[in-house]
């Protein structure tokens, strides 16, 4: 083959090839004439623009007509510079004013006009460079953004970013301000830090490298030398080898020291609230008003489970039933969904306690909706058992203190020297209210004239703050007291400002007035108690003397009688023997009747008698007692039938004391004895024109142990009895006495008075009652003695020594008696050992209601004779018993 063959084959395969390429470039190519006349387009350009078909745009279009084209790049194109372009390339606008296209909407263009020039430099043509770059530029858009908004949110978060270099074991600072520097070894930065963090660090670099794990998170601390402490970085990491031949470490930095130092106090808080509400005994909840459960912590009621809901029902089933209707009221408030706040108490009662406890449950709105209500409300409850029984200690306290200063008579006061007010408790000053403030004056104006100087001088001090401690004594007197009350008054200073002067005082007032009257009542008794001991002593004196006297008198003639043969001397003796016996009885009922008023038992037993009978008895009584034919004795007696109902006994006693009164102090003259009727009861009386009584000694008349002649027989206790008596029936007594001349003694009581004679008299009934034997001869009777003691036995045998008598010593053996044998009569002495003759009468009466049973005993007072008249007595005799007392009993 010849050489020219050759080089044309080769440029034609040149030629070709070359060809080739334009046509399968990766970027569009556009050949144009000088004159911008389209002559070629290879296929990336053809599909660029969306052209069917080449020959449609092939020395069609022109690029000159471009609409994008304008004076000023025309002629830069012309000139022959190069020029590259980029710009939004819209279809719509180029198929309606260049050429026809089937894309649409627009595209990133880039564009490089290079002009073809010939060997003598003239332009003969020009390329155009295309390609549609919008996916590139998009990605280098998202990428730009996003990376500008990574460091934003770096900035925002305070965060930095960093890379190592695993080949070249080198630090470089990404963004932000790294701990770490550029070209900073990994020997470098593990001396920054804290030396527990360094193998850490290293093994979690380690197994990046090796790919154990493809990122990681580590916090270290690291030693800021400005502050001279430790800062915590929390450094986020993962391994890099997108670039060929590099393999790095790429990550971020957190300055977390703040958040950690912030969970740290977090923490501390919530073990310190939780040590505070183990301690205080409160429970934290929240209600959520959706659900209706109770999320609850430290409660007993949940098993101190946090996590553990409990229902309203759980909740309530706890609570008291007494208290379950607060509990409800206050659910219910929150379940409204309302703003309100929730405070009530109540007691609850777990499986953990041993009692009720008494608790308060505060709770308030804490999450609302979009509505605005209410969704969740957080609140407290505190165990207040030990302030409740702290509070009800307290208030029992405060009322025993209260009633002691009530009932002491004291009072409490507070002096405030700023606004010089007294603040009282329980004073009569300010009407007994405690809140009511008291000024100086009002002291002032209750107090006594005398002690207004003393009150005033005080305040004063006081007030100037002058005295420390003080104790003073004034008279006050207020709307709440007849009379002037002595009050003690003490203080003290108990608060001081700041420079040491004194601000306010306290103390009490107490009233010493009770007191003062009961030390003078007590000086009073104390005296009374004295004379009384007195005149005891001279009683038991005149006692002695006034019972030895006829004492004497019967032990003499007794004897003197044994030896005698004179019937006439004896019945004299007998005489005289009987008088001072009924001397001696009349001394000892004198003081057994001083023995009832003295411990409040006097007795009285009224019924219906005719008082004009017993005033001629008592005439009778009186006349033997009369030796001196000088004194006579008149009877008043007005009334024929004088019917009243009294004690008789009594009245007799009373009547009986004034008219032997009137025989010792009258030795010439008259006594008088009478009555009246007058205001509703009767009036009795004893006149005499005996010696009279001096006006200086007419006081002490009817005093106890009061003898206005000592040498006249007598205990003086006589008028004194009469007083008594006759009180106690709601009577009076009363004298009029002229010395030297006589007296009048009277006593006046109320009683029903009737005058006429169809009243059936007592005595007349005693009479019946009495007469137990009405068929069997009194020669014939048996009677059963019991009786303990011999001498009173041999005494009643003596009297009734023509009856056939058996004797018995206690209860028992008289009971025994009346079984086994037949008696007429019992006579029972009351006091008798073994068993006594109360409790024997009521054991025969059992088995024998018809036996007499007649109760002779030295128990002489009325209590005595009704409670024998109960057990089933017949009649009634006290020792000493008379002959005539006893024989009347047979006749």
């Amino acid at each position: 083959m010849s050489f020219e063959k050759e080089m044309s084959d080769l440029i034609e395969e040149q030629i070709f090839f070359a060809e080739r390429v334009y046509f399968h470039l990766p970027i569009g190519m556009e050949i144009y004439d000088a004159n911008g006349v389209l002559r070629k387009i290879n296929n990336q350009a053809k599909n660029m623009y969306g052209v069917d078909d080449i020959n449609m745009v092939i020395d069609k279009i022109n690029l000159f007509d471009s609409p994008y084209m304008d004076e000023e790049l025309e002629k830069k194109i012309k000139s022959g510079e190069d020029i590259v372009l980029e710009f939004e390339y819209d279809f719509d606008r180029v198929n309606k004013e260049y050429f026809a296209t089937h894309n649409q909407n627009s595209m990133i263009y880039e564009v490089k006009v290079v002009s073809i020039k010939n060997k003598k430099d003239i332009i003969v043509g020009y390329m155009l460079l295309t390609n549609d770059v919008t996916n590139t530029k998009e990605a280098e858009y998202r990428t730009e953004e996003s990376k500008r908004n990574l460091e934003m949110a770096m900035e925002a978060a305070n965060m930095s970013s960093w890379v190592y270099d695993v080949y070249k074991k080198e630090f470089g600072s990404l963004h932000g301000e790294a701990i770490v520097k550029e070209y900073m070894t990994m020997e470098e930065l593990q001396k920054m830090l804290h030396p527990q963090d360094r193998v850490s660090l290293s093994e979690i670099f380690t197994r990046l490298i090796n790919k154990e794990i493809e990122q990681g998170c580590i916090t270290v601390r690291v030693f800021n030398e400005q502050e001279m402490q430790y800062r915590y970085y929390e450094s986020r990491m993962r391994l890099s080898d997108e670039h060929r031949g590099k393999l790095l470490i790429v990550g971020t930095q957190l300055d977390v020291t703040e958040k950690i130092q912030m969970a740290k106090n977090t923490k501390d808080l919530i073990n310190k609230r939780a040590l505070a509400m183990k301690v205080s005994n409160i429970v934290h909840w929240d209600f959520d008003v959706r659900t209706q459960k109770f999320e609850s912590y430290n409660d007993p009621v949940n098993d101190y489970a946090f996590d553990k809901l409990l229902t309203i029902e759980e909740y309530l089933a706890v609570i008291h039933s007494e208290d379950r209707s607060f509990a409800f009221d206050g659910i219910q408030s929150m379940l409204s969904g309302k703003d309100l706040k929730v405070d009530f108490s109540c007691r609850i009662q777990t499986k953990y306690d041993h009692s009720w406890q008494y608790c308060n449950i505060i709770g308030v709105p804490f999450e609302y909706n979009d509505e605005g209500e209410v969704i969740r409300f957080t609140g407290f409850r505190q165990n207040i058992s030990k302030l409740h029984n702290l509070n009800e200690e307290l208030r029992e306290r405060n009322y025993k203190m209260e009633l002691t200063f009530k009932t002491v008579g004291m009072s409490y006061w507070d002096f405030d020297v700023e606004s010089v007010q007294f603040r009282a408790f329980n004073d009569p000053v300010n009407d007994f209210h405690p809140d009511k403030p008291i000024l100086p004056e009002d002291y002032l104006n209750a107090a006594h004239p005398d002690d207004t100087d003393a009150v005033r001088d005080n305040i004063e001090c006081m007030t100037q703050g002058k005295i420390k401690d003080f104790s003073f004594q004034y008279r006050s007197r207020t709307k709440w007291n007849q009379d002037w009350q002595t009050l003690i008054i003490t203080g003290i200073p108990v608060e001081r400002n700041k420079k040491g002067q004194i601000i306010r005082y306290t103390g009490i007032a107490f009233n010493n007035t009770k007191w003062e009257k009961m030390a003078q009542e007590l000086k009073d008794l104390k005296e009374k108690a004295e004379l009384s001991d007195r005149l005891k002593s001279a009683f038991l004196a005149n006692m002695s003397h006034e019972i030895r006297t006829p004492l004497n008198a019967i032990v003499g003639f007794s004897e003197l009688m044994v030896n005698c043969d004179n019937q006439a001397e004896k019945d004299e003796y007998m005489s005289i023997i009987e008088s001072n016996n009924e001397l001696l009885l009349r001394l000892i009922n004198d003081i057994l009747d001083l023995s009832k008023i003295e411990s409040g038992i006097l007795e009285r037993k009224r019924e219906r008698f005719d008082l004009s009978k017993v005033c001629n008895e008592l005439y009778t009584m009186i006349l033997p007692k009369i030796t001196n034919p000088n004194v006579r004795v008149e009877v008043n007696d007005n009334y024929s039938d004088c019917w009243v109902f009294l004690d008789r006994s009594r009245l007799k006693q009373v009547w009986m004391n004034y008219l032997i009164n009137a025989v010792k102090c009258t030795h010439s003259g008259y006594i008088k004895l009478g009555y009246w009727e007058e205001d509703n009861g009767i009036r009795i009386f004893v006149e005499d024109s005996g010696t009279g009584i001096p006006d200086e000694l007419q006081e002490r008349v009817f005093g106890r142990f009061q003898k206005l002649n000592d040498f006249a027989q007598g205990t003086g206790l006589g008028l004194a009895i009469t007083k008594a008596i006759v009180e106690a029936a709601g009577g009076k007594v009363g004298f009029t006495s002229t010395f030297g001349v006589g007296s009048t003694f009277w006593a006046w009581l109320p009683c029903e008075v009737k005058f006429t004679n169809n009243i059936e008299n007592s005595e007349t009934k005693n009479l019946r009652k009495d007469s137990f034997f009405t068929d069997t001869a009194p020669k014939n009777l048996k009677i059963l003695v019991a009786e303990d003691n011999e001498s009173n036995y041999l005494l009643v045998k003596r009297i009734l020594k023509d009856y056939d008598l058996t004797h018995v010593v206690n209860g028992i053996e008289a009971i025994r008696k009346v079984l086994d044998e037949k008696f007429d009569l019992v006579i029972m002495d009351l006091k008798m050992p073994i068993m006594g003759g109360l409790e024997a009468t009521r054991k025969i009466r059992e088995f024998n209601p018809r036996i007499p049973i007649v109760a002779l005993t030295a128990n002489a007072f009325e209590s005595d004779r009704v409670d024998a008249m109960e057990a089933g007595c017949n009649a009634f005799l006290t020792k000493p018993v008379k002959k005539e007392q006893l024989l009347e009993l047979f006749s």
